[in-house]
Order: structure tokens, then C-alpha cells, then sequence
């Protein structure tokens, strides 16, 4: 694990995640070289999770409500980030392969992509005319065509990991555990199945929405 550790808050949150990366390793070193790593959508849940039980701890412990404040922001403003965000490309990523298919200008590209903006923010942002361009400057579009689900689905899975521990507490670690163990030997669906986690059902996803509601609130309470 390398690290460029000079003991701030950032470099903190970031071992976490390293070190989940590193756990999830060692807990399926038993597969083959190719069945080690985790498929795409379950490659970032451990590190995710881990800095998720660490905002937990540092909630829990401090008593600064600046401090508080600014833990809970950045929590809600990577969520967007890493799930509606995401998510709102994936969706236009799917539109612009049709578009190209049907012989479309960049222009009309461009006025899809503000389209898509406009839904996604509705009347709570104004979005300046310029940004109809944004998706020109996204990497992911080009280099690894549909990828950008995976950042949304494993963002709100481990938040609705997050809400199972919180209410099963000791007997939710064994299921962790096999599916941090199982690492990519099974399809993602199968390796969350066995580790007793359906998320076939909406039901579990919704525990990842109750998280965020749940952090907009506190979030709320403490900035009136």
C-alpha cells in the first residue's frame, strides 16, 4: 500500500480507503490471479466502506459542530458527486451512442447533454448556457465507454451495506466478510446473494437513500 501521508484529514480519509482496498485483497487471496480482484461494481466496496465507518467514528467522537458540519458536507457532496452525478452520464452516455447511430450534429449532442443537465437540477440551479459543453471534457465517455455506473452503484451499495451493519451490528460481519472474501470468482449479484444481500430489491437500495436522507438531516440541524 503507498501512500503520501502528511497526517491531514484528507490523508487520513484516503488510508481508509487504501486500506480497504488492501483487506478486500487479502480476504480473496485464495482465488486464482484472475479471480482475485473484484468486478467493477463491487471493486470499490470495501474502501468506500471504510471511509464511511470512519466519518462514522469522527461523528461520533467530535465535538466541534464546525468540524461536524464540514464532515457531513463533504459526506452529502460526494454522494452527489459519485451517485446522481454519475448516474445522470450514464444515462446521456446512452442517449449520445443512439444520437451518433441516428446521425447526429456534436451541436445537437450538446443541447442533449444541457437537457440532461436541466433535468438533473430542476429549478434549484441555474445552469449557464457554456455547460451544454461539459461532457466534451470527460474522459470516460471516450477511454472506457459505460463505465460511469459502476461509481453510482457501488457509492449506493455500500451505503446500503452501511444501514444493514448499523442495524444487525455483530451478525452483519461474517456476511462482509464472505463478500469481501469471494473477491471476482462469482457475477457481482451472486457474490452479494450468498453474502445475504438481494439487491434485486428495492428495498435495499432504498436503506442507501435512507443513509443520505439521513445525513442531509444532520447536516441541517446543525447549520440552523
Amino acid at each position: 500500500m503507498l501512500l503520501n501521508y502528511q497526517g491531514n484529514s484528507d490523508d487520513v480519509s484516503t488510508m481508509a480507503h487504501e486500506l480497504g482496498h488492501a483487506i478486500h485483497s487479502m480476504l480473496a487471496e485464495q482465488h486464482t490471479l484472475f479471480t482475485q480482484h473484484a468486478c467493477l461494481p463491487l471493486a470499490e466496496t470495501a474502501s468506500t466502506f471504510g471511509e464511511m465507518m470512519l466519518v462514522d467514528k469522527l461523528l461520533s467522537q467530535e465535538t466541534d459542530e464546525g468540524v461536524k458540519r464540514d464532515l457531513l458536507f463533504r459526506q452529502v457532496d460526494d454522494a452527489y458527486a459519485t451517485i446522481q452525478r454519475q448516474a445522470f452520464f450514464a444515462l446521456f452516455e446512452k442517449e449520445a451512442h443512439q444520437m451518433v447511430i441516428d446521425g447526429a450534429s456534436v451541436d445537437e449532442m450538446a443541447e442533449a447533454y444541457m437537457k440532461n443537465l436541466k433535468d438533473q437540477f430542476g429549478d434549484a440551479v441555474e445552469v449557464p448556457d457554456e455547460f451544454k459543453w461539459e461532457w466534451v471534457s470527460i474522459p470516460h465517455i471516450y477511454h472506457t465507454p459505460f463505465y460511469v455506473y459502476a461509481y453510482a452503484f457501488g457509492q449506493l451499495l455500500v451505503f446500503a451495506l452501511y444501514k444493514q451493519f448499523k442495524a444487525e451490528g455483530e451478525s452483519f460481519k461474517p456476511k462482509y466478510i464472505k463478500l469481501l472474501s469471494a473477491g471476482g470468482s462469482e457475477a457481482p449479484v451472486k457474490v452479494l446473494l450468498d453474502a445475504g444481500v438481494d439487491v434485486r430489491q428495492a428495498s435495499f437500495w432504498q436503506g442507501g437513500f435512507d443513509v443520505i436522507s439521513g445525513l442531509v438531516d444532520q447536516l441541517e440541524k446543525i447549520t440552523k
